[in-house]
């Protein structure tokens, strides 16, 4: 059997007021992608930060996080990338883009300045920003939402890592946008052999764009599998009301999935 690219085991991360993850074990091949599903407040923002190395302080973990696919410990930025949700909070805002990507390819690729800043006018033009070369010394507020995603997805990709996590990457965009933003993703994601970590509340990109489904429920890995089996005959209670309800996951609370019964995640 080929050894996995991320193997977690037992994985649980508490911020101090209970379990946000419990006993999580997962894995994920090399260029595979693996999408995480289930309702704001599952854990799936936290698995994909424990992955990153990306936990705040207070957080307390335990559990073991491997990557056998890599002969040294990954670094963020050069091994790992990531997009987050709010592209926004992503960029700094006083710093022009091509500065921001070119410095990423100079810390992780070793870079000199100018050969940097061909660099980000390169991925620009990958992530479809138009007249690239001109656009160097634009500043993060001259771009619409969907456009600054793709800048932050170009600043991930700088340091030719090898897993790319993308957490909620479409959230915050219109539904046009959103769909734009998928496929580029799934393009570059393929075009670069990259392994994929997709966080989404979304079960029809999960279908679409992943591999493999896990799929979250108050912090615990409730089903696994590849898409088919998952969606397709799904087993848990949990599972089968997410595909059977086809709402959003950001939908107010009240209007959610009943509970689950504690006994079926047994």
């Amino acid at each position: 059997m080929t050894e996995p690219y991320l193997r977690v085991r037992n994985l649980t991360v508490d911020y101090g007021g209970g379990a946000a993850l419990q006993d999580v074990s997962l894995q994920l091949a090399k260029g595979g992608r693996l999408a995480l599903i289930g309702e704001s407040g599952s854990g799936k923002s936290t698995f994909a930060m424990a992955i990153a190395g990306l936990l705040p302080r207070r957080a307390r973990s335990s559990g073991a996080i491997e990557f056998p696919g890599l002969s040294h410990r990954p670094r963020l930025g050069k091994d790992i990338g990531v997009l987050f949700q709010d592209p926004s909070g992503s960029l700094d805002p006083v710093m022009k883009i091509g500065d921001q990507i070119a410095e990423v390819a100079m810390t992780h690729q070793g870079l000199g300045w100018i050969s940097a800043r061909v660099r980000a006018a390169e991925l620009l033009d990958r992530v479809r920003i138009p007249r690239p070369l001109a656009r160097l010394n634009s500043y993060p507020h001259e771009f619409s939402g969907g456009q600054k995603q793709r800048i932050a997805l170009a600043a991930a990709l700088a340091g030719n890592p090898s897993l790319l996590i993308a957490d909620e990457p479409t959230s915050a965009l219109d539904t046009v946008v959103q769909r734009h933003i998928v496929n580029l993703l799934d393009e570059l994601v393929r075009d670069n052999g990259l392994t994929l970590l997709f966080v989404t509340h979304d079960i029809a990109l999960a279908s679409e764009r992943a591999d493999k489904i896990a799929v979250l429920y108050k912090g615990k890995l409730v089903e696994s599998g590849p898409v088919a089996k998952v969606l397709g005959k799904p087993e848990h209670p949990y599972t089968k009301a997410l595909i059977g309800t086809h709402i959003s996951l950001d939908t107010p609370r009240a209007k959610r999935l009943a509970e689950i019964n504690t006994d079926d995640l047994r």
